[in-house]
């Protein structure tokens, strides 16, 4: 009976979260077709501003497939600070990355004034995905240019196309410095080794936070391989989730003033470090409130 429960769990969650992406696919389509009948100079601001409104659309039908997936407990811990800060404001968010589940509870928390400001560096491979792939290009996602693939899914390595790779983080500093909200994992792979212990976070999208100052974010979050496990093509199964939000600095150039002297690098990995600290503690707070991310030990509240 557990087996067929779970597999009805996962059923009505893959199924939910396909159609979730329908409404915004068809959008993408009739996108083209607008785009068509408008004039060339035009067609640029029109599909930022279609972008911006998909992402909201997303938000609030992610926020709906966890309000019916009532078996997934999500419990946020999270300051009084609002949540990305003030629309306008520069801003970055890093999160421990675990499954595929992450980005969609990540997306899902961003509050609807600030949700259409963020920005997801994403795996390339994530855009060979059906429906998903044409609705984050459209949402204008910008795209991490991995070079090797494990059977055409998720990256075996770390290397990237570095001129390519450049030129993605230069665009992807220039939103954040234009008032918006700048998101990645800086574990790069999903955790394949044990959830609660992070991997080494990545300097690469921290120079960012180097060249523009921004508030930094972090969520730590325990549970989702629970509900998504990493090897699993579609999540869903019973878990309790915990994730803690929040603001590690609400200037990054503090984190650095004492490093006049060192080169970019440098500094990217100052913070990377002290970022990746901060996540780390508050995975290991949530442990101890009894989240898991090893299904055999779930705790129930």
């Amino acid at each position: 009976m557990a087996n067929a429960g779970q597999v009805l769990a996962r059923t009505i969650f893959g199924c939910l979260l396909a159609t979730s992406l329908i409404p915004a696919w068809v959008l993408c389509l009739l996108l083209k077709l607008v785009l068509s009948c408008l004039p060339v100079e035009r067609r640029a601001a029109f599909e930022r501003c279609f972008g911006r409104m998909l992402i909201v659309i997303l938000v609030v039908l992610w926020r709906m497939v966890f309000t019916l997936c009532a078996w997934i407990r999500v419990e946020v811990f999270q300051q009084e600070v609002p949540f990305l800060g003030a629309p306008g404001k520069p801003a970055v968010l890093v999160m421990n990355h675990t499954c595929f589940l992450d980005a969609v509870l990540a997306t899902s928390l961003a509050p609807l004034n600030r949700s259409s400001d963020v920005r997801v560096l994403v795996a390339n491979y994530v855009f060979k995905i059906p429906l998903l792939g044409t609705v984050m290009r459209v949402m204008g996602l910008p795209e991490v240019p991995f070079k090797a693939c494990a059977g055409g899914g998720e990256t075996s390595n770390m290397t990237v196309e570095k001129n390519l790779m450049e030129e993605r983080l230069n665009a992807f500093n220039d939103h954040v410095r234009s008032g918006g909200v700048g998101a990645w994992f800086p574990e790069g792979l999903m955790n394949r080794g044990d959830p609660e212990i992070l991997q080494e976070f990545r300097a690469g999208a921290f120079a960012v936070p180097v060249k523009t100052d921004v508030e930094i974010w972090c969520i730590a979050a325990v549970g989702c391989n629970v509900c998504w496990p990493v090897k699993a093509a579609v999540g869903g199964l019973p878990a309790r989730i915990g994730l803690k939000v929040f603001r590690l600095t609400d200037s990054s150039h503090k984190l650095i003033e004492d490093l006049k002297d060192c080169d970019e690098r440098a500094k990217a990995l100052h913070i990377a470090g002290l970022a990746k600290s901060a996540v780390q503690e508050g995975v290991n707070e949530l442990v101890a409130k009894g989240f898991s991310a090893n299904p055999g030990m779930v705790k129930r509240s």
